[in-house]
């Protein structure tokens, strides 16, 4: 089956921790017991500060100033976040993504992985105040060292902070694309 989301080259910190035999993923609907503190905080603040962001779009321009204290003290909780998530992160499981989507991501690994393999997903996204706790299947490419992490519990709204963090990726990167474009026409001939 073909994954229904789209990827964009994206450089992000995971842990992947194998389930141990007896471990079982739960389902979707008994995820959000399982999900570690932080994640779902993060999770929150995301969801608060999407909303925010909706009802700053709707002020005039006289309230620039208050939208601007807003955005520092959003900018506050953000750090403070942060730090809290970097407790969440396992050095002995991290690994950085290549690509990322709605349906999942790839890597790279030094170390063989089990084709197949169940594991224990920490996706963190800090620039986009997003981290997410889900469980994904990998899976080996035919390019040696390199694999890919579908999701298969995952939270939608993780997976839609996800599926807007890629997007906001693709903005950036297409961004960047026209203004080299654009400074490469400008180059005179010579």
């Amino acid at each position: 089956m073909a994954n229904p989301y789209f990827s964009v080259e994206y450089s992000a910190q995971v842990n992947l921790i194998p389930l141990q035999q007896g471990d079982t993923v739960p389902e979707v609907v008994d995820l959000e017991a399982d999900i570690p503190a932080p994640f779902r905080l993060i999770s929150e603040v995301t969801r608060i500060d999407t909303n925010q962001a909706r009802l700053l779009r709707n002020l005039d321009e006289h309230a620039s100033e208050l939208v601007e204290i807003i955005n520092q003290q959003s900018r506050k909780i953000d750090l403070v976040l942060s730090h809290v998530l970097a407790g969440q992160d396992d050095p002995d499981c991290r690994y950085r993504t290549l690509t990322l989507g709605g349906g999942g991501f790839r890597f790279e690994s030094r170390h063989p992985m089990t084709d197949g393999q169940t594991v224990r997903v920490k996706l963190f996204l800090p620039e986009h105040s997003v981290a997410v706790y889900a469980y994904g299947e990998v899976h080996a490419e035919e390019q040696r060292g390199h694999y890919r992490c579908d999701f298969t519990v995952i939270r939608e709204q993780d997976r839609d902070a996800l599926i807007r963090a890629s997007l906001q990726q693709q903005a950036k990167q297409l961004k960047a694309r026209a203004e080299q474009r654009a400074q490469q026409n400008d180059k005179p001939a010579s």
